[in-house]
């Protein structure tokens, strides 16, 4: 660029800026006076002079004995005693990704979230799994409606955790 192109530039982002200024600042002959009135306290109801000064006693340190003896039994106890394990309601391993997408669907359809896994011991086939169930109980009340959905006669019970 020349100077003839800075010079001009300059000039006119200069008279923009002073143009927009002038334009946009408030003018007084447009503006209103707002007066805003702010209301006094009340005063006192009390007389402050004729209170009594107040007396401090002081406390007697065995005044007041807690008892910090711990009667409750631990939580890890109780924890240890609870069964935190999830169950699944394995249907089956399949080889076909196909056949897997299928079951899975019919099972999300059915409204039991399925999932799968890579079966251990052979790693051709894949796990379709269904749940997690909070207890044995769950799946057994649903058993013959899991079965009916894949088409099986017996699905196999595991415990499971994420």
């Amino acid at each position: 660029m020349n100077m003839n192109r800075l010079l001009g530039i300059f000039i006119a982002v200069t008279v923009m800026i002073w143009i927009l200024v002038f334009a946009l600042s408030p003018q007084p002959k447009y503006q209103r006076n707002i007066s805003i009135n702010i209301p006094k306290l009340p005063e006192p109801l009390i007389n402050q002079d004729q209170l009594q000064k107040i007396e401090y006693k002081e406390v007697e340190s065995n005044f007041l004995e807690i008892d910090t003896k711990d009667t409750l039994p631990s939580a890890k106890e109780k924890v240890n005693t609870i069964d935190f394990n999830l169950y699944v309601y394995k249907i089956g391993a399949f080889g076909s990704l196909d056949t897997i997408s299928d079951v899975v669907k019919a099972y999300n359809d059915a409204g039991f979230p399925a999932f799968t896994e890579k079966n251990k011991s052979n790693q051709n086939l894949t796990n379709v799994l269904v749940g997690p169930f909070a207890s044995k109980n769950d799946i057994q009340d649903n058993q013959k409606k899991l079965n009916q959905i894949a088409g099986i006669e017996v699905g196999e019970v595991m415990a499971w955790s994420p």
